[in-house]
């Protein structure tokens, strides 16, 4: 009997990793990108940050280490405006926070914070924050257990979240229907069987952006040279491919993705007309090092490669700025002792 539940294991996990080919992979070319210029950039001690987006003419930064979470930086001079967010459970204070990452308006000046560990939203105002930095109000409530242990959360609608499930997810999305209490998936078909043995959120790390206007999700991948698209539903509605799909290189215990691995998407933004992949093609060594830049890829909502931009410098967190014509990055390494924040136009 125990054979026999091994052996329907393992069909079910070939059947859920997208072996029935059901959506074509084309290999999309990328031809004559356009380089980016370099406006402007500036030393700063802050050197990790895990996300950074645009409100309201200022950047914000996300930081995981350092004694605040949050950095703001004014986008014309790039200078520090101010830092905040300690860590606590007070109302001003949070644990492990990261932003709604799903597109709001070009002048939405709201920053919606998810604080998993606290399980509790919260608001931020970014335009009151600008005008008195001394003054920070945060508006905050309970949230979904459901949202716990997610990367990248989106909210779609007003009963619709969605996510990366870092806890024995079934499918590269997680959608949480709060209104009837229960998690949708999306639809798995990677081009590839993916071994038994494998952590399908390691094969899967990556980036998730949500247009609710549009009812698209977009999923990019930092193992698998591909972007996904998909309906609030968790339907696929198309696979993107730069090159043919297939599993990366493993550790020796073959369920993680080996050190030496290709990374290909190191960041994913959204704005309401487009999205942005930050794509490289090179070992995280060699990113690290500064010996490998990145091309920005620029898509409509719709999967149409609009532009790319190849970066002159090495960056693993960027925003975008569609109206002004800007992109910002940084290269976030916590090991070195600072990095430049930069301002590139196109």
């Amino acid at each position: 009997m125990k054979s026999f539940k091994t052996i329907i294991g393992i069909m079910g996990m070939v059947l859920l990793c997208g072996c029935n080919n059901r959506h074509r992979h084309v290999i999309l070319p990328i031809e004559k990108p356009e380089l980016l210029r370099v406006e402007d950039s500036v030393r700063i001690e802050n050197n990790c940050a895990y996300d950074m987006a645009l409100y309201d003419s200022a950047i914000v930064l996300v930081n995981y280490c350092g004694r605040k979470f949050f950095s703001l930086f004014e986008t014309k001079s790039l200078k520090p405006i101010c830092s905040f967010g300690t860590k606590g459970k007070g109302p001003n204070e949070f644990q492990m926070p990261q932003r709604d990452r799903s597109t709001g308006s070009a002048e939405d000046s709201v920053l919606g914070i998810y604080d998993a560990h606290l399980v509790f939203t919260k608001e931020i105002h970014v335009r009151s924050l600008l005008r008195d930095t001394a003054v920070l109000n945060i508006q905050g409530e309970h949230t979904y257990k459901a949202l716990r242990y997610n990367k990248d959360i989106n909210r779609l609608n007003d009963t619709l979240y969605a996510g990366i499930l870092a806890d024995a997810p079934l499918g590269p999305v997680a959608i949480y229907d709060t209104k009837n209490d229960q998690t949708l998936w999306g639809e798995y078909d990677l081009g590839f069987a993916m071994p038994v043995k494998a952590n399908p959120y390691g094969i899967c790390y990556g980036f998730l952006c949500a247009n609710p206007g549009k009812g698209i999700m977009a999923r990019a991948y930092k193992y698998l040279d591909m972007i996904q698209l998909f309906s609030q539903e968790g339907r696929l509605v198309k696979s993107i491919c730069f090159s043919e799909p297939q599993l990366p290189i493993l550790n020796t215990q073959g369920n993680w993705p080996e050190s030496s691995a290709v990374n290909y998407a190191l960041g994913l933004f959204g704005t309401p007309d487009r999205f942005f992949v930050l794509r490289y093609t090179n070992p995280y060594g060699e990113i690290k090092n500064r010996t490998a830049t990145p091309t920005i890829l620029a898509f409509d909502w719709d999967g149409r490669l609009t532009a790319a931009y190849d970066c002159p410098r090495s960056i693993t967190q960027f925003c975008v700025d569609e109206t002004g014509k800007k992109i910002y990055g940084l290269l976030d390494m916590p090991d070195i002792e600072h990095t430049q924040l930069y301002r590139f136009s196109y």
